[in-house]
């Protein structure tokens, strides 16, 4: 019995080391991601107008995901919350 509970929690313990390093999203309002964030998003693609955002935490990293559209096409900015861009996404 002992030997079936030692098993049992070391693939627990498994499983939850394997669920750190994934994350989750949470919409947020524009008005909580920092100005940083906000004026990097803006930086990387010319007159985008931020409709919404997100925010997740990534490997300690807080990461927002900024939605907004600049001359009708849509884009999705990747920012850390001190202003580096990670990724610009197009919709075309």
């Amino acid at each position: 019995m002992t030997t079936i509970r030692a098993i049992t929690l070391f693939i627990l313990a498994i499983g939850l080391s394997a669920c750190a390093g994934m994350s989750k999203d949470k919409d947020i309002p524009i008005t909580e991601v920092p100005a940083a964030a906000i004026d990097a998003a803006k930086g990387a693609v010319e007159g985008i107008e931020l409709k919404s955002a997100e925010v997740k935490v990534k490997d300690g990293r807080t990461i927002y995901e900024i939605d907004g559209k600049a001359a009708g096409v849509k884009h999705e900015v990747k920012v850390t919350a001190d202003g580096d861009v990670l990724k610009v996404k197009t919709e075309e």
